[in-house]
């Protein structure tokens, strides 16, 4: 489900999600009656079932409770970290940052990771550089062709973030990263 105010997108989108097809008189190039129809556009067939539909309403009703707390989340997270050599997300006062992820940069990620694990805390490494996989490698592209992807990777790590997360769970998290900081 995508929501947006944008009635461009909107309209793009509606086309899209069945198979790039339209049956818009204002956008076909030809009319052959109310049946006809035109692939405007090479789509997908993105539509959603009805239980689909129905439980993504039900979820919409609780957003913004799950996004205050992911805030807040990210709030304690910060300020924890703060004075540890850590890079935290990017916050600026000109957009909003919803922390579907929360990903931190550090030397000893992969270090931190395993530790982690070791403690029962499944961090995850998002954002593998797309061109150092073996489909693009394929295409030619190799190890050093986007540094700053490549360096931003070795030194990500995401640490656990939903809404669910209880303040004790979140706790025994930066606390275990604390230890691993000050051995």
């Amino acid at each position: 489900m995508i929501t947006t105010n944008d009635i461009n997108l909107y309209n793009k989108l509606i086309m899209l999600r069945s198979h790039g097809i339209t049956k818009d008189k204002s956008l076909l190039n030809e009319d052959h009656g109310e049946w006809y129809y035109e692939m405007l556009d090479l789509g997908y067939n993105y539509r959603l079932t009805d239980i689909q539909a129905a439980l993504a309403m039900s979820q919409l009703n609780n957003a913004d409770k799950r996004l205050n707390r992911r805030i807040q989340i990210a709030s304690i997270y910060d300020k924890s970290f703060e004075t540890l050599g850590i890079t935290t997300p990017f916050r600026s006062d000109n957009y909003f940052h919803a922390f579907h992820l929360y990903v931190i940069k550090l030397e000893k990620r992969k270090q931190l990771f395993e530790y982690l694990r070791q403690m029962n805390i499944f961090p995850q490494v998002h954002y593998i550089p797309v061109h150092l996989q073996p489909y693009y490698r394929n295409l030619g592209w190799k190890q050093g062709d986007l540094p700053l992807a490549e360096n931003y990777y070795k030194e990500c790590l995401s640490l656990p973030m939903y809404p669910s997360l209880s303040n004790k769970e979140q706790n025994y998290v930066t606390e275990n990263i604390l230890k691993f900081l000050n051995e």
